[in-house]
């Protein structure tokens, strides 16, 4: 199902890229971003995410090349992962009869629902290779209770 969800936003790029061409302006993205319905302007790239969860812990890491990790915004909750990031980079070379010069710039935004609470207090975030890779540890279930019926 997500390789469906994956062509039909690639569709949707191309579909905004034409409509900036002829009117000049980003159109928003028609697909939620996230498991929460939010929409976001067509600039923003949605990194790729792959979810591990092991009996102690919930891993994420997300390919975001390119971006320094100064500017890696991460925000968790019980439930809930949100990464945000933003790149701006000027290259610029002079040499004997011409000059070269490339801006790049770009965003990236994922949110996602977690498969198991996490205690957010003590995760853990690294990021090399332009992977980024956030180690959540589960919250403690507490034993289940039998109650009785009066």
């Amino acid at each position: 199902m997500a390789d469906q969800w994956d062509e039909f936003r690639r569709f949707e790029e191309m579909m905004n890229r034409m409509f900036e061409e002829f009117w000049g302006r980003p159109r928003r993205q028609l697909l939620p971003s996230g498991e929460r319905g939010e929409t976001l302007p067509a600039e923003y790239r949605q990194p790729s995410i792959d979810i591990v969860e092991t009996d102690k812990e919930v891993i994420a890491r997300a390919e975001m090349p390119g971006i320094e990790k100064e500017n890696i915004k991460i925000n968790l909750t019980e439930d809930s992962l949100e990464i945000s990031a933003e790149t701006k980079q000027e290259e610029e070379k002079k040499e004997k009869g011409y000059v070269y010069r490339e801006m790049r710039s770009g965003s990236y935004y994922r949110a996602i629902t977690l498969p198991s609470p996490v205690d957010a207090d003590n995760a853990l975030a690294s990021y090399k290779n332009g992977i980024l890779e956030i180690k959540m540890p589960k919250k403690e279930v507490k034993e289940k209770k039998e109650v009785k019926v009066e």
